[in-house]
């Protein structure tokens, strides 16, 4: 396995990831709202404000995605896109990933990330909880989300 930049040429891979992981919770791929990102994919992840990893099989099947972006100018990131496809969960690639985006928002002197979610996504509330993010009462910004939590990164 390898987690790497994710390209151009990985985003229908990706998208149907996406699709797929919120099928499972009854959500539908919404490109005006909440995956606005990855319809303006090269504007959102490329250069300074964030970056958008792939986890990658030796086959080079994406079996897990994530990104960070910087949120205006401040030193916040927002964790986004986090995936990994339904067969190969329980395997700690999500941990994999969650680590590399952390790690991405340090290195940017970021000293809190942000992410929001879904209740209905247990998993991955155990997971992020695991990692130290707590849940608050920001209000999410996409529509399907009803969750938000953060962590402070500058003193891990």
């Amino acid at each position: 396995m390898v987690i790497r930049k994710a390209n151009i040429a990985d985003l229908p891979r990706i998208k149907a990831l996406v699709k797929s992981g919120l099928a499972e919770f009854g959500f539908e791929y919404s490109p005006l709202t909440s995956e606005f990102d990855l319809e303006n994919f090269e504007e959102h992840y490329w250069g300074t404000k964030g970056k958008f990893l792939v986890l990658v099989s030796e086959k080079n099947e994406i079996l897990g995605c994530g990104a960070v972006l910087r949120l205006n100018n401040t030193n916040q990131y927002k964790i986004r896109k986090m995936y990994v496809s339904k067969s190969h969960r329980g395997l700690g690639y999500g941990k994999l990933i969650l680590e590399a985006l952390i790690n991405l928002a340090k290195e940017r002197k970021g000293t809190q990330a942000i992410l929001e979610t879904s209740n209905l996504m247990t998993s991955a509330i155990k997971l992020y909880e695991s990692y130290g993010f707590v849940k608050t009462d920001i209000k999410p910004t996409s529509p399907r989300c009803d969750l938000t939590m953060t962590k402070n990164i500058n003193n891990d």
